[in-house]
């Protein structure tokens, strides 16, 4: 005996599909959270933001069940998210209770270069920056030193053929962060980062106010096809029994007609 719930469960399977969902990045600031929708989406990767359930005023990136995996491959060949760069404040304040000149110095270069990497990065074009200072302390027990010339590198990827930086913007930016800083002695080395190219499997279509991927379109087409069709044989049905009903009616009229009529003196 066919089941009749058989067509049912294979249109709900699709359904459950869309459902299921990953995150494939969590506790991001809007702002990366942001940043990791903009670089799935321009590979073909349907994906959403919410806020993270786990950590208040933070968000995570959601994809389908079976693109977890293109969608962790695009946001790391991005730098999405970003390194995270402690910054002067967060590098100052940590530390031993009595921390040494040295110390002291080495973790105010690293928020510096941590300041400069966030700022080179929220550029357009830029996908991950990477500055490098060297500035030594001066000895204070030895006055008659000769100071030493801070220098600094810079490792830029960028999409595109050409930076969206020239060399001499980067230099100067560098070099107004750190005190006696020539910009001729920052090293600026810039790569582009390898293109992504879309699968054709992987464009994302329309269909009404449904956005999928190309490899999902004769799926679904196939489904929204299946139910036109089985609406399209319930009214069938439906108009068939309702005609079938009517016809009985009156062929039940007309065989109690002669009885039912009065006799006639």
């Amino acid at each position: 005996m066919r089941n009749p719930t058989r067509p049912l469960l294979l249109l709900a399977l699709p359904v459950c599909s869309l459902a299921c969902s990953s995150a494939v990045a969590s506790d991001l600031p809007e702002s990366e959270a942001n940043r990791a929708l903009v670089a799935l989406e321009s590979r073909g990767v349907a994906a959403e933001k919410e806020r993270d359930p786990e950590t208040e005023n933070r968000f995570r990136v959601l994809v389908a069940r079976d693109e977890a995996a293109a969608a962790a491959a695009v946001l790391s060949q991005e730098a999405v998210p970003s390194r995270d760069n402690p910054g002067v404040l967060r590098s100052l304040g940590s530390g031993s209770m009595v921390p040494s000149r040295l110390a002291e110095h080495a973790r105010l270069l690293s928020g510096i270069s941590g300041e400069l990497e966030q700022s080179l990065q929220a550029v357009d074009g830029v996908v991950s920056a990477r500055v490098h200072l060297a500035s030594p302390e001066r000895s204070p027990l030895d006055p008659e030193q000769e100071p030493t010339k801070p220098s600094a590198s810079v490792l830029l990827r960028h999409r595109g053929a050409q930076p969206p930086l020239a060399s001499s913007e980067i230099q100067r930016l560098v070099a107004g962060a750190v005190p006696g800083l020539e910009p001729q002695a920052v090293s600026v080395v810039a790569s582009t980062a390898a293109a992504i190219a879309r699968p054709a499997d992987r464009e994302l279509r329309r269909v009404g106010p449904i956005t999928v991927t190309r490899a999902s379109l004769s799926p679904l087409r196939a489904v929204a096809g299946g139910a036109v069709l089985l609406n399209l044989a319930l009214l069938v049905a439906v108009l068939l029994l309702w005609s079938k009903m009517r016809r009985t009616e009156q062929a039940l009229g007309r065989a109690r007609g002669p009885e039912t009529e009065p006799a006639v003196r």
